[in-house]
């Protein structure tokens, strides 16, 4: 019985993955500050932190089957992305549509699949 219940709980990946970002960079910032390593190249990446972040918490959302807006942040870390390194060719101005499609994606998805918030009564219903 007890085993069970553990077992079926969710580990929230988000919360799992920013906590895994923030270590890594302030290990890395670290490192860099007494001259054990040199961050400085690996900064024009930071696209992706927005990207693993709004993608775990999109995870999260979809397993719970609500929507949280995690969409809009993996969107700006691909439009981001996409911009910094020219990816296609594409600059931030070109490459805003992009993003507005990951947007737009996660939207449709969590419209199909989320389960509505049961209704809560409120005081003056309760007294009729």
């Amino acid at each position: 019985m007890y085993s069970t219940t553990i077992r079926d709980q969710r580990r929230p990946v988000g919360k799992l993955a920013v906590g895994l970002i923030l270590l890594a960079v302030g290990a890395a910032m670290f490192l860099d500050a007494i001259d054990i390593w040199e961050i400085g190249p690996f900064w024009s990446y930071w696209p992706l932190i927005l990207i693993v972040i709004g993608g775990a918490n999109a995870v999260d959302a979809i397993r719970r089957r609500q929507g949280d807006g995690s969409w809009y942040l993996l969107g700006i870390g691909v439009w981001m992305l996409f911009g910094s390194f020219n990816i296609f060719g594409l600059s931030y101005g070109e490459a805003l549509p992009i993003a507005i499609v990951v947007v737009g994606l996660g939207n449709v998805l969590h419209a199909i699949i989320d389960v509505p918030a049961p209704k809560q009564e409120n005081e003056h219903e309760r007294q009729q």
